[in-house]
């Protein structure tokens, strides 16, 4: 066992990041989607992130291809995955609130709604969160690779 966190590397924190940073996208996704403001819970967006998160277990699991070339192509296809899954519920989240976050930051209808501010605010830590996810699984997808197997 402490052969294989030495051999975790630079590769395996990214993906422990990432893998922790699309939970947190999801539980506040899900927090921001059912707030009395919005509630309006997208089973598509819920399920990308589900993906992500379960992909990226499953590169952490197979420890990104170091066993048999089955298992190494299915890390180089789930690192490519994560970024996706990511990047368009990230889409998807941003087109959903673009509106609204125009309307709550940008004009005076909804001034005094608290709810409304609570929800946009909550809502635009979703976006940053899920931005940062998205980042760091493209960089974690291109960490450790060049090196030659043995």
């Amino acid at each position: 066992m402490g052969a294989d966190k030495k051999s975790m590397g630079a590769a395996g924190v990214f993906n422990v990041i990432v893998c922790l940073l699309s939970i947190v996208t999801f539980v506040l996704y899900v927090m921001n989607a059912t707030r009395a403001y919005y509630v309006d819970l997208n089973p598509v967006i819920a399920a990308l992130l589900v993906v992500a998160i379960v992909a990226e277990v499953v590169v952490l699991a197979v420890g990104r291809g170091k066993g048999s070339p089955a298992t190494a192509v299915l890390s180089d296809v789930l690192r490519v995955v994560v970024p996706c899954c990511l990047a368009v519920a990230g889409v998807m989240f941003i087109s959903a609130r673009v509106e609204s976050l125009a309307q709550v930051l940008g004009s005076n209808l909804e001034l005094g709604n608290v709810e409304a501010h609570e929800a946009a605010t909550q809502a635009v830590a979703v976006i940053v969160v899920s931005l940062l996810a998205w980042l760091l699984s493209v960089v974690a997808a291109f960490i450790g690779r060049g090196k030659s197997a043995k």
